[in-house]
Order: C-alpha cells, then sequence, then structure tokens
C-alpha cells in the first residue's frame, strides 16, 4: 500500500556541487536535487555510498534500493524559494600543492521533502520508522560531509490521492517544467504582481554509460492555476495531501 510521508530538513549550511563548472570555483543548486535525497535517504538507512561501492561498474547501494521512490520538493522559504548565498574561500593542500578554491554555499537551507513509500516493502517500513523517531546509521548531511543536517516536521498524510479535477489550485512544491509552460497572470490581474517563478535545471537520475546526470528543468511558484491547464502541469503526477496539491516524480 501506498504511503505519503513528508518531513522538514534544514542545516546552517548546504552546497549542491554543479558538476559542468571546474576551474576554482565550485557553483551550487539553489534546490536539493533528487539524487542528493536518495543519498540522504541512503545514510540515514545505512547503505552503501560512492566510497563503499567496490564495483565501479555498478551504481551504489542506495540508488538500486531508492531509485523507484518517488519525491516531492518544496524550498522552506518565504523568499520565493530562493535561499541566501555566500562564497567562501578555501585553501585545498594535495600532494604538496596549496590551491585556492572559491566554493558558494547555501546559508541556512532548509526544504519539505515528500515521499511515496510501500508499506508492504519491509525496508520502506523502516525507513518511515526511522525518518519519525529521528533515527539514522549514518550522519546525513547537506550536499557536504562537514554540512549535517537535521529534520522534523514528520507528518503522515491521511489524505493521498491523485488530483483529477479542480478549478483552480496552486502547487506547494516545484513541478517539472515542459516547453509549452507559459508564464501566466490567470487574469487575477490583482495578484499578479503577488506571483514568483523561479525556475531550475537540476538532475534527477543517472545515465548508465557515460555515467552523467539526466536533467529535467522545474518550476516553483505561488501562481493561481486552472484545470485547463493540468496537461502541462504533469496531471499524472498532482496529488492533494493534508498540507495541499503537490507534484511527484
Amino acid at each position: 500500500m501506498k504511503k505519503l510521508i513528508s518531513f522538514t530538513i534544514k542545516a546552517d549550511f548546504g552546497m549542491f556541487k554543479k558538476p559542468d563548472i571546474n576551474d576554482k570555483i565550485f557553483i551550487t543548486y539553489n534546490i536539493i536535487p533528487k539524487t542528493y535525497i536518495w543519498g540522504m535517504l541512503g545514510a540515514i538507512m545505512g547503505y552503501e555510498g560512492y566510497a563503499q561501492n567496490s564495483d565501479k561498474t555498478k551504481m551504489p547501494e542506495f540508488y538500486e534500493k531508492l531509485k523507484d521512490v518517488r519525491v516531492s520538493i518544496a524550498p522552506s522559504d518565504r523568499n520565493g524559494g530562493i535561499f541566501k548565498k555566500e562564497f567562501i574561500l578555501f585553501n585545498n593542500t594535495c600532494n604538496g600543492e596549496t590551491k585556492n578554491i572559491t566554493e558558494q554555499t547555501l546559508i541556512n537551507p532548509a526544504y519539505d521533502i515528500f515521499l511515496e513509500l510501500d508499506e508492504t516493502n519491509q525496508e520502506h517500513g523502516e525507513l518511515i520508522e526511522r525518518l519519525e523517531n529521528k533515527k539514522a546509521e549514518f550522519l546525513p548531511y547537506m550536499g557536504k560531509n562537514e554540512f549535517s543536517l537535521w529534520w522534523g516536521n514528520f507528518h503522515k498524510h491521511k489524505t493521498f490521492e491523485k488530483v483529477e479535477q479542480k478549478e483552480q489550485f496552486q502547487v506547494l512544491t516545484i513541478i517539472p517544467k515542459d516547453e509549452n509552460f507559459v508564464l501566466k497572470n490567470s487574469g487575477y490581474k490583482e495578484k499578479t504582481t503577488n506571483y514568483f517563478y523561479l525556475f531550475e535545471r537540476l538532475p534527477i537520475d543517472w545515465t548508465e554509460k557515460p555515467r552523467q546526470y539526466k536533467y529535467q528543468d522545474f518550476i516553483y511558484t505561488n501562481a493561481v492555476f486552472k484545470q485547463n491547464e493540468f496537461e502541462s502541469l504533469c496531471l499524472n503526477n498532482l496529488y492533494e495531501c493534508d498540507k495541499g496539491i503537490i507534484c511527484l516524480f
């Protein structure tokens, strides 16, 4: 039986490194990618990660165990989901050589995480129990092992059903964006100035050969959508829960 749970993760600092910049300056994603959430859950469960994976031709244990878990993500910030960022200079010493590296760091990042789990799956049941009771095999972190994270606000949702018809609605979480998406004012002129749109391209999985990120464009917005706009908002992935409408992917 499918079960929806949610919780909030937070840390003093965070860094989700973008792989396309690697010249003495590292840039972070603003929103935690799904791939990092899998890693965090793997640490809580005690699954092997990259460092423990002896067979480099295969994906690590945490991925094989959690790759089918659908998630939903919302930045826990009222400033349009954008977290404050600072650049920090590090001295990196390797083989007797010292290099200066500048790293962009998130300040006080926090995210509401929703997970679709199967209660009949023993390991999913254990994950639910660990999240509810704040137990972890390994210390989870916000992108880097020096940025340990905490979680709270655990909630088992009583309402969890696919959205079929809705005259108008808002989505609490990030939404996969397709090429047909159009910025809109919904005809509510008095509310238009209060709408915000945050766009970010995030990794959602890995390819097998070569092992690279698969990417998806996402939107985070407080815009009000109408029923006839369901198709452009991944209708099959919209669900109503205790807290509102979310998008699982």
